[in-house]
């Protein structure tokens, strides 16, 4: 968004329109960027205050109202946005509680629970339901690395369920994403899967 001030497109002059995807994500000031430096006649913003606010580092700034989006505002102060009511990413126990409680009911699911089945090789709570929370137990314990954390049993236990799940032959390895907040983690999980990857094909 920022860049959108630079040299590079001010050779391009006024835009005829400006569109920003995922405006409710970026913080307003990010947002006026273009808008202000590129000028437009029409101006279409994509994007869900319902969903997480930008990302702002200082708690200064926040407290002082720089986390509002562009998008959030114009909410705020009465803009009716359009709402695309209908979802087709998730299953539709996924989405059930968000809908009902953030939505008012009023977002509705353009698939079914048969058209997102259950993946096979994980021992899944409820079928019907593509949810599980895992206990780790009192081995559980998180080290901390740097201004990171790790958790190594954790770690573990991530990578014997990918590879089951991957066993199983319900997906392919490109098709699953793990997730974590920690860097540390993140090492911990792609250098223990590398390992396991040539312990595998040595004994292949």
């Amino acid at each position: 968004m920022i860049t959108a001030g630079g040299a590079l497109l001010s050779r391009l002059g006024q835009f005829a329109a400006i569109l920003v995807d995922e405006v409710a994500q970026c913080t307003e000031l990010g947002a006026i960027v273009p808008i202000v430096q590129r000028g437009c006649s029409r101006l279409v913003l994509a994007g869900d205050h319902c969903q997480l606010p930008p990302n702002v580092q200082s708690q200064e700034a926040e407290r002082r109202g720089l986390s509002l989006s562009l998008y959030g505002r114009l909410v705020r102060l009465g803009l009716e946005p359009f709402f695309l009511d209908t979802q087709f990413r998730s299953h539709p126990k996924l989405v059930e509680f968000v809908a009902a409680e953030i939505y008012g009911g009023k977002l509705k699911s353009g698939v079914t629970g048969a058209d997102r089945p259950t993946l096979p090789g994980f021992p899944w709570p409820d079928p019907a339901v593509p949810l599980a929370f895992v206990e780790m137990g009192p081995n559980s314990v998180e080290q901390v690395e740097g201004e990171s954390k790790q958790n190594s049993f954790e770690g573990e236990k991530v990578l014997d369920i990918l590879q089951a799940v991957l066993d199983a032959g319900g997906c392919k390895i490109t098709d699953i994403g793990i997730i974590t907040p920690y860097v540390a983690q993140v090492r911990y999980l792609r250098s223990a899967w590398q390992k396991r990857c040539r312990i595998a094909g040595g004994a292949g």
